[in-house]
């Protein structure tokens, strides 16, 4: 077999008139732009040859739609019961192409829309492929298995018996499984799954066992359990969470020894465990080597009365009549009942009685004095008491470390929850504090608890970002502008993480979500440039690159025409903590540029009609100059935005900043085609999402090489058309050079300022709103639309590249 299969396989698809196009060698993924429009043209032969050329040993692929009239139903599930019932309500095709799980079948194409049907666990079942879908087509290599794809027959000589499906197909499938008992996911719309990182899965089973090790030591109090009963929960969450995570299950163990190895660290370092903590150990769990170690500990540091009496009668007996003796004993003996935590003040006073009876000839002990010693001996022995402020902050970070690294940066603590940093607010170091200096005279203050928490701060003050790599953390790893997946590490500074994992396979699954932005460019001539724009835009607000290529982001149009589902969609996409809503007009107040710290995307909404945008707050935001802020109360601090500002509007930005720098950080795309209000569908971006979202973020990202590439967005033709209103409606002297018949632009001619001064003045005093700029800045406006001013010989000002017309 050939291994030039698209060289070898395309012209007879061709010469059935298929459209097939070229996909990457051992691939799913189209090699080529905007090959959707391939479902509606053949492609030329110009196109034809070329491709033939330049892949000739690619993967084929098939667009879907009404020029091959064909489309085809992709089962995806390894259910053979549920396979047999689906096959058993298609109508039979001559044409089934087999991959590495699951069937394609392919049917005669009625324009019907796209859909997927899911089973009431979010897994696919099926998806309907149509215009705006392509299928990978024989002989092609699968990307798993290395093996080509096979079908029953060749698609290009049976293509005129292929069935018809109906247009209704969507509800006979629904119906007809629901009748032999299959649940389906409500609509195909069910709610989209979250996918735990494997890392974060590890912290938050970390975190679990520290919080059962605490209960079972009696730290927490708001609960108690056994050690045996903090096993079983910790099985039983195990059990729990699997579900939700992606790659292999947890194992339980894990779980289990962190417990136990947090359980023997506290007591090596002098603690002591309740009792009852031992209940119900067996003996093959007390032979475990930690629980062994535990036991053992446990045994040499813990007191009960009996304990205690036996320890001192015996020392008694050793020197009865040696006073000093005595005295020693007993103060040995406090000191050790003083170190167990648990051994509580009704057993010391037991102990306390026996001792006074058994020296009352010799030693006089008073109740009161001992009392007062084990007092003194139990604050000097607390495990957990500090020797200055700085141990407390050690000893918070320690605490808190055990969930997981923790970083003070941009004015904030963050802590890796191993598949990212999340901030970590100030109450809850605070509260740490708390629990760390209980009755300690160290931290008596508020003030006392701020310089605690402010050395903290220093001591554990670094960088998130280790490394120069841009990127995006998925469920199943760190996506770098490679689109290489990665394991997930603290070096990237990832700020969140999607909940859904990155397949590039999908960049070309997301129907629904091209058949919206069909229905609102579709009629548009630069439709394939807004495309390949918002792909772009897409893609540098999810790699956190926006502010590399210096512009913010503008729908603009009439409402109902799409474009605030565009920002919902991306909304969506998001967690929560990547998104911020700051409007540019709050961007110069003090403390709100906090919002933006580790957000991706600022999604604003709406430009007010009126409201001006300060220009030079305005460029250094977009561009991700350096920026000095403060959250409330604390010390001021720099940090970079990287965000990516989106704005939805039927209002062009205004600002008094009349420079090109102002015009020229915009990327505008138009929304001219309003929905139909019978045509509007409620909640349509949340459905979109809730199908596609992860096929959405690997569309997006495909869009980053080219970005890379072309060093800038592609620009459509509608936005240079908006750039050039925006420049009339904030330059004054740019719409009066458009407007004005009395000057022309000359490269060669030239002509005074002072002349074409007037004539501006009595231009905006009869045709324009507002008042004419200064003679000065007349001259600066002149040089920043890119015309030289010089003087003459007669001293005179003198503007090059314009003349007086006639």
């Amino acid at each position: 077999m050939t291994d030039r299969i698209f060289e070898a396989s395309a012209p007879l698809y061709w010469a059935a008139g298929l459209p097939v196009i070229p996909l990457r060698q051992r691939n799913k993924m189209p090699d080529i732009n905007q090959w959707s429009a391939f479902g509606s043209r053949m492609p030329s032969e110009i196109e034809q040859q070329r491709w033939l050329y330049s892949f000739p040993k690619g993967n084929i692929g098939l667009p879907f739609g009404p020029e091959s009239g064909l489309c085809a139903i992709d089962i995806d599930t390894e259910d053979e019961d549920l396979v047999a019932a689906i096959l058993d309500i298609l109508p039979t095709t001559p044409w089934v192409r087999i991959g590495k799980k699951g069937m394609g079948l392919a049917y005669r194409f009625e324009g019907q829309k796209n859909f997927k049907l899911r089973g009431a666990d979010g897994g696919m079942i099926l998806e309907f492929l149509g215009l705006g879908n392509q299928m990978v087509m024989p002989p092609s290599i699968h990307p798993d298995t290395g093996l080509p794809y096979t079908a029953n027959s060749n698609l290009w000589e049976v293509k005129d018996k292929l069935p018809f499906l109906g247009e209704d197909i969507e509800e006979k499938l629904r119906a007809l499984l629901g009748t032999k008992g299959f649940e389906l996911g409500a609509g195909g719309r069910s709610s989209p799954i979250d996918i735990v990182p494997a890392g974060e899965r590890d912290n938050q089973m970390i975190r679990h066992a520290g919080y059962l090790a605490r209960v079972v030591l009696g730290i927490d109090k708001s609960t108690k359990f056994s050690l045996v009963e903090a096993l079983g929960h910790m099985h039983h969450w195990v059990e729990q969470f699997t579900a939700k995570v992606s790659g292999d299950a947890m194992d339980p163990e894990k779980g289990v020894s962190k417990l136990l190895e947090f359980l023997a660290r506290d007591l090596e370092k002098g603690r002591t465990m309740p009792d009852g903590w031992d209940a119900g150990l067996t003996d093959d769990m007390k032979a475990h080597p930690t629980i062994a170690k535990i036991i053992e500990l446990n045994t040499v540091q813990r007191w009960s009365i009996e304990r205690a009496r036996d320890w001192f009668f015996g020392k008694i007996l050793e020197k009865p009549d040696d006073r000093d003796w005595l005295v020693s004993c007993v103060q040995d003996l406090v000191r050790e009942l003083a170190r167990d935590e648990h051994f509580v003040d009704f057993q010391f006073q037991a102990v306390m009685n026996f001792v006074i009876d058994r020296t009352r000839s010799m030693l006089g002990l008073k109740r009161p004095d001992l009392q007062r010693l084990f007092d003194t001996e139990r604050r000097s022995a607390d495990v957990t008491a500090p020797e200055s402020q700085a141990v407390v902050a050690k000893q918070v970070l320690d605490q808190l470390g055990r969930d997981g690294e923790v970083r003070f940066d941009q004015g904030q603590f963050w802590q890796w929850n191993g598949s990212c940093f999340k901030s970590l607010s100030y109450d809850c170091v605070y509260q740490h504090v708390v629990n760390m200096v209980t009755a300690s005279p160290l931290v008596r203050r508020g003030a006392d608890y701020k310089a605690v928490i402010e050395i903290a701060a220093k001591l554990c003050t670094a960088p998130l970002v280790e490394v120069d790599t841009r990127g995006i953390n998925f469920a199943n790893g760190f996506v770098g502008e490679d689109l290489i997946v990665r394991d997930h590490d603290p070096k990237f500074g990832a700020t969140f993480t999607l909940p859904f994992e990155y397949d590039r396979d999908k960049a070309t699954r997301c129907t629904r979500f091209f058949e919206f932005l069909h229905s609102c460019w579709g009629d548009e001539p630069d439709f394939d440039q807004r495309m390949l724009a918002l792909q772009e835009m897409f893609a540098a607000t999810l790699f956190g690159v926006a502010t590399r290529y210096q512009r913010a982001f503008l729908l603009f149009g009439l409402a109902g025409t799409g474009k605030t589902q565009i920002l919902n969609i991306l909304r969506s996409m998001l967690p929560a903590d990547a998104v911020a809503a700051l409007g540019p007009t709050e961007w110069g107040e003090r403390f709100s540029l906090t919002d933006l710290i580790g957000k991706t995307a600022n999604i604003c909404g709406e430009l007010p009609e009126n409201g001006m945008i300060a220009g030079n707050k305005f460029k250094e935001i977009v561009e991700g100059t350096p920026q000095r802020t403060e959250f409330k109360g604390k010390d001021a601090f720099d940090f970079t935005p990287i965000c990516a500002n989106w704005f939805a509007s039927n209002y062009l930005p205004l600002s008094r900043d009349t420079t090109r720098g102002f015009t020229r950080r915009w990327l505008i795309l138009d929304f001219n085609k309003p929905v139909a209000e019978e045509d509007k569908v409620e909640g349509l971006a949340e459905m979109i999402v809730a199908e596609e979202r992860d096929a959405i973020a690997a569309w997006a990202l495909e869009g980053i090489r080219r970005l890379l590439d072309n060093r800038g967005y592609t620009l459509p033709q509608c936005h240079e058309t908006r750039l050039a209103q925006v420049r009339r409606s904030n330059n004054s002297v740019q719409a009066f050079l458009e407007d004005h018949a009395g000057i022309v632009v000359a490269p060669e001619g030239s002509m005074k300022v002072q002349e074409a001064y007037d004539m501006y003045v009595q231009h905006i005093q009869n045709y324009r709103r507002g008042s004419p700029v200064g003679f000065e800045r007349f001259m600066q406006m002149l040089e920043d639309l890119g015309y030289k001013v010089s003087r003459d010989l007669l001293q005179d000002y003198v503007v090059s590249g314009l003349s007086a017309a006639g």
